[in-house]
């Protein structure tokens, strides 16, 4: 049986590295081997990393998602996709979950820094991330 002679890649470069990615190149391939090597790497780092989420939410004084809360600029489900964007890093291995209830009145936003101190197990790696505008005379439970 004869061996094939595939051409290996020589070098990885690492093109440039952030917080949160990071981009390398590998070469040479053969022709259709890049998508192979990219779904199989995309695939072990999905399944071998862990992260963490808000998984619900509850707002008091309303009904459903598509409500909205007045003197607050958003909408309910902008406010939803928002949190959703937040980063959390574990802090203590032995925490998987939080339940986490606060009440926000006095300011014109609400960032996700503004969760951290209500939150112990995890750190909030976009503390500057903007959840919601909103008028300083309305307070907001979630």
């Amino acid at each position: 049986m004869a061996i094939l002679n595939f051409q290996k890649p020589d070098k990885v470069i690492l093109i440039e590295s952030s917080d949160y990615q990071g981009r390398f190149e590998f070469r040479p391939l053969e022709p259709g081997y890049g998508l192979t090597v990219g779904n199989a790497l995309r695939r072990v780092l999905l399944s071998s990393l862990e992260g963490f989420a808000i998984t619900s939410l509850r707002i008091e004084g309303l009904q459903h998602e598509f409500s909205t809360i007045p003197g607050v600029v958003e909408d309910v489900t902008e406010i939803v996709l928002n949190l959703k964007q937040i980063r959390f890093k574990r802090q203590i291995d032995e925490v998987d979950n939080e339940l986490v209830s606060i009440s926000i009145s006095g300011q014109d936003k609400v960032t996700a820094g503004d969760f951290q101190k209500f939150i112990s197990g995890f750190q909030i790696l976009n503390s500057d991330h903007v959840i919601c505008n909103l008028d300083p005379k309305v307070k907001i439970y979630i």
